[in-house]
């Protein structure tokens, strides 16, 4: 499974299809054209030979009507796998056949050695196909700690903090990030904080929890924890019916197939949840829950 730290650069992008866009801007003097929205696309890559090749996200930049004007496969690389050399063309043969639109691949490497290995890996032979993939480092990615910079752009200030997790100047960058969260409102804030926690490690992790209690706006901060207690007390909730759910039909001996208990269990609608207790008390089976 992947890790918190493979999974966040990602979660990034699909939250701010602009920081993309901003990397391969600034990192590689590549423009995405003027687009209006972007939106991601599935991962999945399928050959004639029975087997799916997957990709860690894809992003299809798009005009007002919806048709793709550019795309970008991204790729998250902590360590040496040499039969990227054959899933990164793929990726991108594939989506550019699907979408006829170029692909570009950019990959984050947080290792600079290994990403030299990877350069070198797509050296051109003169036989095989070309492929030029933009790999970057947390080395060109510098620590924010320009208070309106991460205004503009919330998902960079996050980037460059989790790019430098270990640098000894890291708390700098507290307050600029915080700034950043502040611009975007509790909800979104909450979806980049929890970005930031799992991507953090404990030591820098805990710092930045008591900036966060000690030096932001009282009413800033009682505002987006306000929101974080109501969604973990909603959450909390739906657990607690889910349980009593299956708590019911355990006692009254139904049996329970495991599709239904992980679609319970994983359920965060409260009023279906409720439902289904109610059925629970009088159903004979399983399907008496799912049908009523």
């Amino acid at each position: 499974m992947p890790s918190a730290e493979h999974e966040t650069p990602i979660a990034l992008a699909k939250l701010d299809p602009g920081l993309v866009a901003w990397l391969l801007t600034n990192l590689f003097d590549i423009k995405i054209p003027d687009y209006h929205h972007a939106r991601t696309h599935p991962t999945d890559v399928r050959v004639m030979i029975p087997r799916t090749y997957h990709a860690d996200g894809m992003l299809v930049f798009c005009d007002p009507t919806d048709q793709p004007i550019a795309a970008v496969v991204l790729e998250v690389q902590r360590g040496w796998d040499q039969t990227k050399h054959r899933t990164w063309p793929l990726y991108v043969a594939q989506l550019q056949a699907e979408l006829d639109t170029t692909v570009a691949l950019l990959v984050y490497c947080p290792n600079p050695a290994i990403a030299g290995r990877y350069r070198d890996l797509f050296t051109y032979d003169g036989i095989s196909l070309v492929l030029r993939p933009l790999i970057f480092t947390p080395e060109q990615i510098p620590p924010t700690v320009d208070t309106e910079l991460a205004k503009t752009h919330p998902a960079l200030a996050v980037l460059a903090t989790l790019c430098h997790t270990d640098h000894p100047e890291l708390d700098a960058t507290f307050p600029a990030l915080a700034a950043a969260l502040e611009t975007l409102g509790p909800k979104n804030a909450i979806l980049y904080h929890d970005i930031v926690l799992a991507g953090l490690p404990q030591a820098p992790r805990l710092r930045w929890e008591a900036f966060m209690t000690t030096a932001v706006s009282s009413e800033y901060r009682s505002e987006l924890f306000r929101e974080i207690d109501a969604r973990g007390q909603a959450a909390g909730e739906a657990r607690g019916e889910a349980k009593a759910i299956l708590t019911v039909l355990d006692a009254r001996s139904i049996t329970i197939p495991d599709d239904l208990r992980n679609q319970i269990l994983a359920c965060t609608d409260l009023d279906q949840l409720d439902t289904w207790l109610r059925r629970a008390g009088t159903a004979t089976t399983a399907d008496d829950l799912r049908n009523g």
